[in-house]
This record gives structure tokens, sequence and C-alpha cells, in this order.
């Protein structure tokens, strides 16, 4: 009988071409068919799951958690803050509506209301995503007049009063939460709005969401405050989304893409790490008369770890300095225990105790410093942190409730890029092995190759091993160290590969004596392709 399968190993043993990171095997599809595995760019590719389509969750790598046990978590989470008590829940069905509400101020804002739509989505919760969807359009989205397209920032729980001015975090979670849900849900009406949205931030005529010269999203596209911003807004993982999905403005989103990250990084104060809650252009702190704290790191600053750490690992373009920001934050944190909450930028003044919100949006930060490992025990403790902390009850559990909420989608593999359906090819191979694929009976699976998916029909060849040239010994031995993975006993010139265990190739050469010590940071699960078989180790 034929059976689908779906492998998460790499092309390894073949020749330099398949040991790429955008050649891939893998389960790409949720059980719907909808598609977040691996794409490429014409000029350059890079390590983030957008490329590779690899989103296994530090909770399974590094602290050993099951697939069941992160599951499990997530749905505690989803039961706590959509579907709890009154002293729990922070979404309130109104029947063909509903809103995420503010429980300390008792009103209804757009960043409550497009994080929650961000969780449904990436939760696979349709109807309370519509709901969400319903209540955001009637009572916020202008349509028409000065602030067409963009949202009220505020309003009542009746739907009305409130502040008709936008809260520009809310509008980067409405359209990216949208584009997610049309390419899930394969629903061209969140397409429209969301294009809708995308055209208006840049030709509504009267504001612009980002500022024209710089490039850089606005405090506020109004008056002065078009001319600072607000640091936490930064999230250029999905202004490089919109750059790819806009159907207008894309060069505009593109230059945006580019400032975003280059101001995120001007922003991370060079000795402690920290943000400011608004900042100019360059990046230092903004003061204003209508907010005292505005120059310090406080509510809205914290998120901005959680934003450059979820960028590292869907994109990684901008590597290097995020490793650099990670280590400043984290350096920063670990020296004040993980005890104070705000401070000036610079780190002096701490106040006030270590928020839930922090715990979730540092250990998303942590998360760039996974493959250094002077910070192990540093990256062990952020995710043990995000792990065991008390989910949020009481007057203000909203806030920071949400925060973790959407750290811990990022924490457990759960958020996705859900791209638009992709061309599938399918072709025929008979073979021992295709791209990382050990074929021992018809089998069925996607592979991507050279930019391209297939469908593949395998069938095995019979009995041609792989690697004949190089007589293996039966007694090789793969272990661990701290600091390296060691091949025994296989003969000199024995190909070998190293991939974490979603098929991401690690290192891929040949051994040069019966003791090879491949030197290799990180910790978790590995798989070590030694001529034709494979070994898992734990590190």
């Amino acid at each position: 009988m034929k059976k689908t399968i779906f492998s998460l190993s790499l092309a390894l043993l073949l020749g330099p071409s398949v040991v790429s990171a955008a050649d891939v095997t893998g389960n790409f599809f949720d059980a719907d068919g909808a598609y977040y595995g691996p794409d490429c760019d014409k000029e350059k590719n890079y390590s983030g799951a957008y490329y590779t389509g690899n989103y296994e969750s530090p909770f399974k790598t590094v602290l050993g958690k099951t697939d069941e046990e992160i599951q499990e978590k997530m749905d505690q989470l989803w039961n706590h803050y959509f579907k709890g008590d009154n002293n729990s829940k922070v979404y309130y069905d109104k029947g063909n509506e509903a809103y995420i509400l503010d429980v300390n101020n008792r009103d209804v804002r757009s960043e409550g209301m497009s994080y929650g739509m961000m969780i449904a989505v990436q939760t696979g919760h349709k109807e309370e995503f519509d709901k969400l969807w319903n209540w955001a359009k009637n009572h916020m989205w202008h349509k028409g007049g000065g602030w067409d397209g963009y949202f009220a920032w505020q309003r009542n729980e009746s739907g009305s009063g409130g502040d008709d001015n936008c809260a520009p975090d809310g509008e980067m979670y409405f359209m990216m939460s949208l584009l997610f849900a049309a390419n899930r849900w394969n629903d061209s009406k969140y397409m429209d709005d969301a294009q809708y949205i995308l055209k208006k931030m840049w030709d509504n005529g009267q504001h612009s969401l980002f500022n024209p010269q710089h490039y850089v999203i606005t405090f506020q596209p109004q008056g002065n405050e078009n001319n600072f911003s607000d640091p936490s807004y930064d999230l250029p993982a999905y202004v490089d989304l919109f750059a790819r999905w806009s159907t207008s403005n894309q060069d505009k989103w593109s230059k945006a893409a580019k400032a975003t990250r280059d101001h995120l990084y001007k922003s991370s104060n060079t000795k402690s790490g920290l943000f400011s809650d608004y900042n100019n252009f360059d990046g230092t702190p903004h003061g204003v008369s209508y907010n005292g704290n505005a120059e310090k790191y406080m509510y809205d600053a914290m998120r901005c770890a959680m934003n450059f750490g979820m960028d590292y690992y869907l994109f990684g373009a901008d590597s290097a300095r995020q490793e650099e920001m990670a280590r400043r934050i984290i350096d920063f944190f670990e020296r004040d225990n993980y005890k104070h909450a705000r401070f000036n930028w610079d780190g002096s003044n701490p106040q006030e105790q270590y928020t839930l919100g922090e715990t979730g949006a540092n250990a998303v930060a942590a998360m760039a410093l996974m493959n250094d490992s002077k910070y192990n025990d540093a990256v062990k403790k952020n995710l043990k942190m995000a792990w065991d902390a008390s989910l949020m009850t009481g007057q203000y559990r909203y806030y920071d409730g949400l925060v973790h909420y959407l750290a811990m989608l990022h924490l457990s593999g759960t958020f996705k890029i859900w791209k638009p359906k992709p061309e599938v090819t399918e072709k025929d191979v008979t073979a021992n092995e295709h791209n990382g694929v050990k074929i021992e009976k018809d089998t069925t699976f996607y592979s991507f190759e050279s930019c391209k998916l297939y469908k593949v029909n395998a069938k095995p060849e019979g009995n041609v091993g792989i690697a004949k040239s190089v007589k293996m010994n039966n007694g090789v031995r793969v272990w661990s160290t701290n600091n390296a993975i060691v091949i025994e006993n296989a003969p000199a010139g024995s190909k070998f590969a190293v991939t974490d265990v979603n098929g991401r190739v690690l290192k891929a050469s040949k051994t040069t004596s019966a003791m090879q010590e491949i030197r290799l940071g990180g910790r978790g699960n590995f798989l070590v392709m030694v001529g034709d078989k494979t070994y898992k180790v734990v590190k």
C-alpha cells in the first residue's frame, strides 16, 4: 500500500547543492492544506523560518518539553484568556461580534483587538477571529473621511465614544493578521480588507502611518506626532511581509522594512540594551509634555525585545545586529536578576517588579542567543520563566497577559508565516534516498528543491546503497560533549552531516580521522548522518 510521509531531513550526502538551506523536505501544510513552508528570494536567502519552514519550539529543543505538553500549555492560555471566567478572560462574545476588553480602563482598544485577531489566526480559531474582525470593522474602522483606512484606537464597550485617532500598533497587527487569515483560510474577503488598509497607510491623502522622509513608523500620523516614533511599533518581520504581499506601494514598504530594522537597532541603548517608550528617528529618547515617562523604558518599550526576537527567527536578515541587541538586554536583566520592570533608558533608576509581559518578550529575544553557548544558561532561564509563569487574573490582566500570550505563540512554534498557496509539481523518483528522505517502500513526500515545491512519488531502487565508496565500520558511535558532537570509529573520508530535527543543515563535511569532533553551539536534539546511517543525539 502506498503511504504518504513527511520527512524532516535535509539532503545531506549528495554534494554541495543539497546542503543549501533552500533544499528541504517536510510537512509544510496544516491539516486543512494551508502552507507555511520554505520560500526563496531571488538575490539572497537567510536562515529564518520564512526560508526554511522550520518553526520548532525552543521549549522542545532547550527545555525538553514534548509536543503534547506544548499544546497543553497553549490550550491553557486560550481557555484562560478567551474562554475563562470574568476574572481571567479578556475576550467577550456578543453574538456576531466580540471584543477584547482592557479590564483596568473598561474600554476596547485597537491594540487589544488586533492582538486578539493575531492570536486567533495563529491558533486556528476562525469563529473568534471573525467575531473580533466584525466588531473592529463595525465600530473602529474608518471607511472614508480624513482617517480613511485607519482605526479608532479606543471605543467604549458599546462600540461608541472613545477616540477616533489611531494608535499605529493596532494598524500593524490588523494588517498582518488579515493577511495571515486570507492565506490560512483561503478567503479573499480578508485579503481585500488587508489590501485596502495597506494602501491607505501611504495613500490616505491626509495621513501616512510611516514618516515619508524617514520611512519609520510614527507615534501617530498627524501633527507633531508624525515627527517622532514609538520603537515598540517597529515590527520588521511584518513590514518585510507587507513589502512582499502588498499590491500597492511595494517600493515604499521595502524602504520601510530596511528603515524599521535600522531604527530598532538604533533604539537599543548601547549600555543597557533597553528602549525608550517614545523616541526620535535616530533612536534617542523623545520627551513630550503629556507623558513624563516617554523617555524611559516603560510599558510600551518592553515589546521591542519580542519584535527583534521574532524578526530574528522568522527572517534572519539582520541577525548580527539582533544578536547584539539580545546580548545587551539579556546581560542587563541578568545583572538586575530579573527583579525590576521600569528604568531610565540607560538602565538607571530601577522601579517596580519584573512583569509577565517582560518575561515573555525577553524570552523571545533570547531566541537570538540559542546558538551562542555562552548564553545557554540565560536562554534556558528565560524560557523556563516564560513557561512557568502564572497566567494573570484580575484588574491588570489585559496588557501583560496578552503580550505574554503573543510571546508564547513564538516560543511554542505556534506562530507561523501563513503564505499564499504554492504551486506544487509532481515528479516520480526511483532511488534509495532523495533529498534526505530514506526510501524503503513506495512513498510520497513534499520536497522543496531549488526554490520549487515538489510532491515526490518515490520508489526504492533496490539494494543500491548510499556512499558505498567508504566501507562503514559497524562499531561507529556518535555522542556529544558540552561543546561538540563526536563521531567515533568511522573511516576517514566518511561523509557526515549534522542537522536539527527539522532538517536544517548545521555542519556537513567528511571525517578526517577515526575520532571526528564537530564543534557545535546550542543544545537540544540533533540528527547526525554518517554514510547511510542516521543517529539521534541529545546535546
